[in-house]
Parts: structure tokens; sequence; C-alpha cells
């Protein structure tokens, strides 16, 4: 049984994909595109969930969730987090890039519990912080409209300036990105091993 937290999924699905070479949210992955199957995988867990596009051109296909675009132009993921937490119905928004597919929901459950005392529960390795994997309170959103409004658009860079959960001691596989073709080969030839 799938225990539905009161929390928001966010899927930032606006990268520019430079390093991939075509938009990694419609990557064919088991039959559908890599933004539904991260849906399909974990939004179960979640009683609310957006996808955070750049921009509406970069819709390919209907995505059949909530959707918000980013309020500036080019500002990398922290855009798409300040557009998914000032969209989101409930205190705690979990954000998740894409292309993050080996983050499991028990990470999610974790950082989502951490995340209900704190502005932000996040995993850390080797002092690196992963803040397009973490579990945001509503309270962080001042700090990330902040940020972006100074010109820092570097996600980590809001860490400084929130009161943050370090979410420590996890597998740093989990938290592995698909950014190049080869990335993206290994996880789909993983996939196809499994079935």
């Amino acid at each position: 049984m799938i225990v539905v937290m009161q929390a928001t999924l966010l899927v930032l699905a606006g990268g520019e994909s430079r390093r991939m070479g075509r938009p990694k949210a419609w990557l064919e992955v088991a039959e559908t595109t890599l933004l539904r199957w991260m849906v399909e995988r974990l939004g179960p867990a979640f009683s609310e969930v957006i996808v955070s596009f750049a921009e509406p051109e970069q819709l390919e296909e209907h995505v059949p969730y909530r959707l918000v675009f980013d309020r500036r132009r080019a500002a990398g993921p922290l855009a798409g987090i300040e557009a998914g937490l000032t969209a989101a119905r409930h205190e705690v928004t979990f954000a998740i890039a894409c292309d993050m597919p080996y983050v499991t929901r028990g990470v999610a459950e974790m950082a989502v519990a951490a995340a209900r005392g704190c502005d932000a529960a996040m995993p850390r390795f080797g002092g690196r912080a992963e803040p397009v994997c973490a579990a945001y309170r509503r309270s962080s959103l001042a700090a990330v409209s902040a940020a972006l409004d100074g010109g820092r658009l570097k996600a980590a860079d809001i860490c400084d300036h929130l009161d943050v959960t370090w979410l420590e001691g996890l597998d740093p596989d989990l938290f592995r990105s698909l950014n190049t073709l080869d990335d993206y080969q290994r996880f789909h030839d993983g996939l196809a091993a499994q079935r």
C-alpha cells in the first residue's frame, strides 16, 4: 500500500540539455517519456504533482499534469523551483530534476519528512549539495526569489540563506543524472535488463 504524502512533487523539466543534444523530458523510456516515467514512479506518493518548464515552447506533447513556467528566462533550475513553490498547494514541495531517474520514493519521503522542521532538506555528498533533488518548505520561497532577483542563479548558492537539514550517508549513485547520450543508454539498457 502506498502512503500518499500531503506534499507536492515538482518535476523540473525545463533544462537546456546541451550535453544530451535533445530535451531530456522527451527521451524514450519504457514505451513512454522520461518525464512521464519519473512522475509515474514518484507521483503516487504525493497528493499533488506539478511539472515545471522554462517556457511553453518546450512542450513537445500534451502533459497530463499541472504545469508551471519560469517567471524569468534563462535562470536555470532555481527559476523552476521558484515557479513550483509559488504554485504548490502544500507546505512542502519535493523538487527533482527530470533527469535523475535513480532517486527512489524512499529518498523523497525522507526529504519531505525532514523538511517539515526547516526551510529545506537536501542530500549532500563530499560537501556538495543536491538542490535539484530536495524538499523545500514554503518558507524558502523568499530566499529563492531574492537569489533570482539578485542575479544569483546557481541553485546551490541559496543553501547559505536557508535553514537546511542535510541528508547525508545516502548512496551517491541514486543521484546520478542523465547528462549525456552514454548516460541515457546505460540507464535504458539497465531498465531493459530488469524486464
